[in-house]
């Protein structure tokens, strides 16, 4: 029993090392970059190891190439050593049967030998440490870590020369070599690994609307965040202080801008509590020229992370919108802003109706100000018009004329029908679409 001992565990060491390089080629390209650079920041000895493996193609390079040495290495000494093991242990039981020649007997042994090598082999050398590797990649590669230092440290000669030589054949065949860069993602993989990740529910689907708005953010302007004109509360600079007090009290913000003449001739913004004295004595004049504070102006096609960026450094929280021709066009606020990454926040003073609600059967009622790409995100469409932002003005363009409650438009396969007006805008909208 003792004779079949010592092969048995040459074999089985074989496979073990097979497995073991097996899992560290598929480890090393499946690890988690960030959390193994924080594990390295944090002291940890095998994440310094891997992370410059991880960082430099060069090293990957030579990580991988001893790996596969290390396969083929393990993979020939199996079937060198453990077929002929396996075939002489087998051809004694098969001629003391004596149904077999000598040659059928050798044939016979060998082909039962190969294959339950080539299974063990396979299985148990291939298949399970390729599945764990991947399935926990950061603790295989970190256990890894020492073993294949010292790997890649004896076999550094043969690496180098079968790198030199592989490199220079791809570079005949007009293959570039890779770069630090081939680990970088663009925002469009990005947002691919996002839906990916949803899908197999490791991000929840309000993370990757969130993702997704930052990744946006820097394609939207002011115009696509901002209170519309006509939606706009403000003050006359010569209002008496019962129009203040009454125009105040019947609007849910904090800071009004303050005009002469019309809208377009904005002069300042007073914050309520600059009026709150005066409006809390009773006062019967309030000098709102000595109240307000300078306005602060964006065109209405400013990036939305410039702009926010400006208020920062001005320390404004609202800024008039002004159009093409140099009137007013809107306001726009630091939470307007911050809505475009996080969507409607909304509090006890919130007056408007949500953005958009599921009626459900593949019907949406919506208002006329919301962004077309927030809807196109929200339920995977493809609205676009030029010059157009939101739902009212797509409705809008498609009639041709100032909309009417029960108009009805239709855009690829996607049907529109004004529910409520607000002055010449849709105010509300319905929507609906065969859903898939």
């Amino acid at each position: 029993m003792s004779e079949y001992l010592l092969p048995t565990l040459v074999i089985f060491l074989l496979i073990v090392l097979n497995g073991l390089f097996v899992a560290a080629e598929f480890a090393i390209v499946s690890a988690p970059y960030a959390r193994i650079a924080r594990r390295a920041e944090e002291g940890h000895a095998a994440a310094r190891r891997v992370l410059p493996v991880l960082q430099e193609p060069r090293l990957r390079d030579r990580y991988i190439a001893a790996a596969q040495i290390g396969i083929t290495l393990a993979s020939l000494g199996l079937g060198m050593y453990g077929e002929i093991t396996l075939a002489h242990w087998l051809e004694a039981p098969l001629t003391r049967l004596g149904i077999l020649s000598p040659a059928a007997v050798h044939s016979v042994a060998f082909v039962v030998a190969l294959s339950t090598l080539t299974y063990l082999h396979v299985v148990l050398g291939e298949m399970i440490p390729k599945s764990l590797a991947i399935q926990a990649a950061e603790n295989t590669v970190l256990q890894l870590a020492a073993p294949m230092t010292l790997m890649q440290r004896l076999l550094a000669p043969l690496v180098f020369t079968l790198n030199a030589l592989g490199n220079a054949v791809t570079r005949l065949i007009g293959v570039p070599a890779a770069g630090a860069h081939d680990r970088l993602y663009s925002a469009a993989e990005l947002e691919y690994l996002m839906e990916e990740s949803t899908s197999g529910g490791a991000l929840h689907p309000g993370e990757q609307v969130v993702l997704e708005n930052i990744f946006d953010f820097s394609e939207r302007s002011v115009g696509q965040a901002m209170t519309p004109r006509n939606r706009i509360v403000g003050l006359p600079l010569a209002a008496s202080a019962a129009a203040v007090r009454q125009t105040v009290s019947a609007a849910p913000f904090t800071r009004f801008p303050v005009f002469t003449g019309s809208m377009d001739a904005v002069v300042g913004v007073v914050h309520i509590k600059a009026l709150a004295r005066h409006l809390a004595h009773g006062d019967e004049t309030i000098d709102l020229a000595t109240l307000m504070t300078p306005p602060l102006f964006v065109p209405e096609s400013a990036p939305l992370q410039e702009t926010l960026t400006l208020m920062r450094t001005q320390g404004a929280q609202l800024a008039i919108v002004i159009e093409e021709y140099g009137g007013t066009a809107g306001l726009v606020t630091v939470e307007d802003i911050v809505e475009e990454v996080v969507g409607e926040i909304r509090d006890e003073f919130d007056q408007e109706a949500p953005p958009f609600q599921d009626l459900g059967g593949g019907v949406l009622r919506v208002r006329g100000d919301l962004i077309l790409e927030e809807l196109n995100q929200h339920y995977d469409l493809a609205l676009k018009m030029e010059d157009v932002d939101t739902v009212g003005g797509l409705i809008m363009a498609l009639l041709g004329r100032v909309p009417l409650v029960g108009d009805r438009v239709e855009v690829d396969g996607i049907h529109f029908e004004v529910e409520e007006i607000a002055g010449l805008a849709v105010q509300m909208a319905r929507v609906a679409w065969q859903r898939p």
